[in-house]
């Protein structure tokens, strides 16, 4: 990412297929068992992307499910990375409202930090005054990322019983 780079933040859509499709299997190479946003190997993306779409638009919620804008984030023409906002009826169970996940080979250099940044004022839009965001304990970047942006270690705790152990943090927007 140079200095004069703008990144573009968007919704995702129908055009975004091949970008999004790249972005899994690069994320499939590091993560091999890697589903970002649910998205399956199997499927198609368009009955994703619909997905995406009603959970962003809070029709056909199932089972716990909150209203959840997801949007990518572009440098050119290569998909950097995406965040996702639960936007209300947080659940104690889940471990965060604002998600960011950047490509493995575009890490450490200003994205996330770039994409924290455009979450927060997504969130300040929709009148959230405060976020939990949590990542794994042995993500220094992740912790590191959270901690530099206003983020307040609340706790650790395991995920939904699972052997990941989970650092949550409050942030004050």
């Amino acid at each position: 990412m140079s200095e004069a780079s703008k990144c573009i933040i968007k919704f995702p859509s129908i055009t975004d297929q091949n970008a999004w499709i790249d972005f899994v299997r690069e994320a499939r190479k590091f993560y091999p068992d890697a589903t970002p946003l649910g998205f399956k190997e199997e499927e198609n993306f368009k009955p994703w992307l619909d997905n995406i779409i009603q959970l962003n638009l809070g029709n056909s919620l199932t089972n716990g499910e909150t209203p959840t804008s997801t949007f990518f984030m572009f440098d050119d023409t290569r998909l950097v990375g995406y965040m996702t906002i639960k936007r209300k009826n947080y659940n104690q169970n889940n471990v965060g409202q604002v998600y960011i996940n950047v490509r493995p080979s575009d890490r450490k250099k200003g994205y996330g930090t770039q994409l924290l940044k455009a979450a927060f004022e997504k969130c300040r839009a929709i009148n959230m005054r405060q976020v939990i965001m949590s990542c794994p304990e042995e993500s220094i970047g992740g912790s590191r990322l959270i901690e530099n942006n206003g983020g307040v270690l609340q706790e650790t705790k395991f995920l939904n019983g699972s052997s990941i152990k989970m650092k949550i943090y409050l942030i004050e927007l």
